[in-house]
């Protein structure tokens, strides 16, 4: 039995870890300034709380106590200092790959308890589907749009799109 607690300890931090995704998609959500990405991390976020919502039942369907740890959302205590930091700085790519980066971490602890197959049947089955959703999201925010639509891109040299011909403007006589 102390075997399978063991396994159940590590679902609980699996469940820890998944908040903490949760939350990193809904602050970075809170971040984003296009509406696409905000859209994207948001689902994101929410598809997090779907997971972890069904791992604290799994847990409390067999009398173990989920870990609540650091379950609050947003960061509450940011200054209006750090907001427009965070907006003159933003950086859409980064905040994509700490995304990511959170899901791969997950993954290998997904990975972790299915190699050791201790958990029940339906607690498996469960964790072998998240694990697949991760993959296939991890995909998705890979190809999400990574330029900060507030900063000018530099047009290249007029000179090289002269090179075709001279455009005259004509007059009206």
């Amino acid at each position: 039995m102390k075997k399978k607690y063991a396994d159940f300890d590590k679902l609980n931090r699996l469940l820890v870890a998944c908040f903490e995704a949760e939350k990193l998609y809904y602050n970075a959500a809170q971040d984003a300034q296009t509406t696409d990405l905000k859209r994207f991390l948001n689902y994101m976020a929410v598809e997090r709380n779907r997971m972890s919502h069904d791992i604290s039942n799994e847990l409390h369907s067999r009398d173990i106590e989920p870990l609540k740890e650091d379950s609050e959302k947003g960061n509450l205590d940011r200054t209006w200092q750090e907001i427009k930091e965070a907006l003159e700085h933003f950086d859409a790519e980064a905040i994509v790959n700490s995304c990511i980066s959170r899901d791969r971490n997950n993954i290998k602890r997904y990975d972790e308890l299915l190699e050791r197959k201790e958990l029940p049947d339906g607690i498996l089955e469960l964790l072998e589907k998240q694990k697949y959703q991760l993959e296939w999201y991890i995909k998705q925010a890979a190809q999400q749009p990574k330029k900060n639509p507030f900063v000018e891109t530099k047009k290249e040299d007029p000179k090289k799109e002269d090179e075709g011909g001279k455009v005259i403007n004509l007059k009206a006589m």
